[in-house]
């Protein structure tokens, strides 16, 4: 057997593809069959949805062909779109490349090049009457191939075709390619011609291909099936544990994804990367691109289709950079449209984006921690760092809202094992998600739910939240909202000011006092304020300079109460200046 390859970049190559050993048997079983005139069939079409599989499949099945003389000839169909040119343009391009067993069958017939006599599709040509032009042109086609049939039977010899991203003739708007090729695989089963010709279709672009006019009684059909949920859940437990999410198994199976997603993503985090900075990192390393290959890639990815205009794409990547990444054999670069060479390449920044991106990244960390919780393991300062910068990446709605559960139940959980700091950062990052999406009001209802169970619990982390949720209700001027968490933080200051002692505490007794009567001053209740006042003084004796500060202190109603950012120092601390005592407690 001698073959022709055009290898091309391809990011995964799983050993054995979900469910492909029962269809490479039976691809081989085909060709013995139609090699012994069993059956007729010369034509196999690979069918599929985007990243299922199909090149890959198609490149094992070319190494499938087992017979010492049969010529291969494998290739990705990259059109070029100003001049529509015919089906044999890749094997014209192609054609130094090829075997020397294919160029001398090719010499014997008299032929340089394949197609050199045929006219191109934009030329004008005189049609016979009656026939089309599709017609007129298939015949010459097979015109072309006899003399090379004849020799290919005379050593019983059979040429493979592989051909795939047969699709792309349509997304580049090349409408007379599809008649052409189906008729022409319809014309090699008649012929009963030494040719066998294996596609991959992107399925969803079926329905333009006229294929059961064409194809379906003399062609062999493989379908390639997406995952299902299970199917999902069972291959990512075994491959890649971390993964299991039930908002990532879900955008899988919704997405119609295959094992080879699947695989190109177990590739992607197999290298040493930590989930975290997975999306950052790896792209760069795994393709060896620079920054800004990555960036061309990275915008690429946001397309639905492997056909980008170029007028378009150089809006925000360089021409020299989308040369830099053809000359890498990433890219095919025409002169209107530019393609990944491989589709899968796509899928695979598609499936590192869905997968990997803010939101399921997120989810998987929220999970993590509820795990070290259960665990009684309390989240790390980093961690929590790492969870609070995913959450400004994030601007849906729908998925803050998803997010503030999580967040809410982690928060619960750090309260009742007493991770009060922990609860607290979190609570802020759940406040400053609504924040984000100008839902100030839900902002100071996550705020104020949180402050109430941290009431009795921890005065200071509670009255801080209730704070936070006062001026988020001031903002939307929910004034009897404000007014109650104003109230319910005086009230929390109070009580942690009451629970120290006065002896070893007396600046930080004075600062939780000051914050209180703040509150008091903001929401304008000056009967309260005398009480707290009244009860502050009277606390220190008479010749202190903390009782003569309350009793000098006058009800001025504030416009606004910051809360505070460092707890009191709870120690005993030496005497300091009024100027600086005041600096350091004001707020």
């Amino acid at each position: 057997m001698t073959s022709e390859r055009s290898e091309f970049l391809q990011p995964c190559k799983p050993d054995d593809f979900y469910g492909s050993r029962e269809i490479i048997n039976n691809f081989v079983e085909q060709i013995g069959k139609l090699k012994q005139n069993v059956v007729n069939i010369h034509s196999f079409l690979i069918l599929g949805n985007e990243g299922t599989g199909k090149s890959s499949l198609l490149s094992k099945l070319s190494t499938s062909i087992s017979g010492r003389r049969d010529l291969i000839h494998v290739a990705n169909l990259a059109p070029e779109e100003e001049d529509l040119l015919n089906f044999f343009k890749m094997w014209k391009n192609k054609i130094d490349e090829l075997s020397p067993d294919w160029r001398s069958l090719l010499e014997k017939v008299g032929k340089k090049k394949l197609g050199d006599d045929l006219p191109r599709l934009k030329q004008t040509i005189k049609l016979p009457s009656g026939k089309t032009f599709t017609d007129y042109y298939v015949e010459l086609f097979f015109d072309n191939l006899e003399k090379i049939n004849a020799k290919l039977k005379e050593t019983n010899t059979f040429l493979y075709f592989f051909f795939d991203n047969i699709q792309l003739f349509k997304i580049l708007d090349i409408q007379e390619f599809y008649p052409i090729f189906s008729k022409i695989i319809k014309g090699v089963n008649e012929r009963n011609y030494n040719f066998v010709i294996v596609t991959a279709f992107n399925e969803n672009y079926l329905y333009d291909f006229d294929y059961e006019k064409n194809l379906t009684e003399n062609t062999f059909i493989i379908r390639i099936a997406p995952l299902t949920a299970s199917e999902a859940e069972i291959y990512l437990r075994r491959k890649a544990p971390m993964l299991i999410n039930k908002g990532i198994l879900e955008l899988i199976t919704n997405s119609h994804r295959s094992f080879f997603d699947l695989n190109l993503g177990i590739a992607f985090i197999s290298s040493d990367l930590l989930i975290d900075d997975f999306v950052e990192r790896n792209l760069r390393s795994y393709f060896d691109l620079t920054s800004d290959e990555e960036s061309a890639f990275i915008e690429m990815a946001s397309y639905n289709d492997n056909v980008f205009p170029i007028e378009q794409l150089t809006a925000y990547v360089s021409l020299n950079i989308l040369k830099s990444l053809e000359d890498k054999g990433i890219l095919w670069l025409g002169t209107q449209y530019a393609m990944l060479i491989q589709d899968s390449l796509l899928t695979a920044m598609k499936f590192r984006l869905t997968l990997f991106g803010p939101l399921p990244t997120l989810m998987v960390q929220l999970d993590s921690i509820l795990h070290d919780l259960e665990n009684h393991i309390a989240p790390a300062d980093k961690l929590i760092e790492i969870v609070k910068d995913l959450t400004l990446k994030i601007r849906d709605r729908l998925a803050d809202f998803a997010i503030a559960a999580k967040l809410n139940k982690i928060t619960q959980i750090c309260i009742e094992k007493e991770m009060y700091q922990k609860a607290y950062d979190f609570a802020i990052i759940n406040a400053h998600q609504f924040e984000l999406i100008n839902e100030l009001e839900q902002a100071g209802g996550v705020c104020e739910t949180i402050a109430r169970d941290f009431e009795e619990k921890n005065y200071y982390f509670a009255a801080k939240l209730y704070v936070k949720s006062a001026t988020y209700y001031d903002v939307v001027e929910e004034e009897l909202k404000a007014k109650r968490s104003y109230s319910r933080a005086s009230d929390q200051f109070e009580k942690m000011a009451l629970s120290l002692p006065v002896a070893k505490s007396e600046y930080a007794v004075r600062g939780y006092f000051k914050w209180s009567l703040d509150c008091n001053k903001r929401m304008g209740d000056k009967e309260n304020f005398e009480r707290i006042r009244n009860i502050a003084a009277d606390l220190f004796e008479t010749e202190s300079i903390h009782h003569k500060y309350f009793k000098t202190m006058v009800f001025e109603q504030k416009e606004q109460v910051i809360e505070p950012t460092v707890e009191p120092i709870k120690e005993e601390v030496g005497e300091i200046s009024l100027e600086n005592l005041e600096k350091e407690l004001e707020f």
